[in-house]
């Protein structure tokens, strides 16, 4: 059975470094109302499991977000990706 692991750094203020390694690619449509596809090469999904699991273990409830979209340049269609995190 293959295995995956992502570890993620963390900097003095407890916010995840995200590194952008290689060329990610992250795009999402919405194939109707209720159903979002999200669509990636792999340096870009390995990008967003970094961000969600980054954002998932973040411990202060301060507002803080991560935009992968102007931070990575992750897409041609200049979609907007922001991950945040519920109370």
């Amino acid at each position: 059975m293959k295995k995956a692991k992502i570890e993620i750094d963390y900097n003095e203020y407890g916010f995840p470094i995200l590194e952008r390694l290689g060329n990610p690619n992250i795009s999402f449509r919405l194939e109707d109302s209720n159903e979002l596809i999200i669509e990636g090469n792999k340096d870009g999904l390995r990008l967003l499991a970094k961000a969600l699991l980054g954002m998932a273990e973040y411990e202060n409830n301060d507002g803080y977000h991560i935009h992968l979209d102007r931070l990575y340049d992750i897409n041609e269609e200049n979609k907007v990706f922001t991950i945040n995190k519920s109370k």
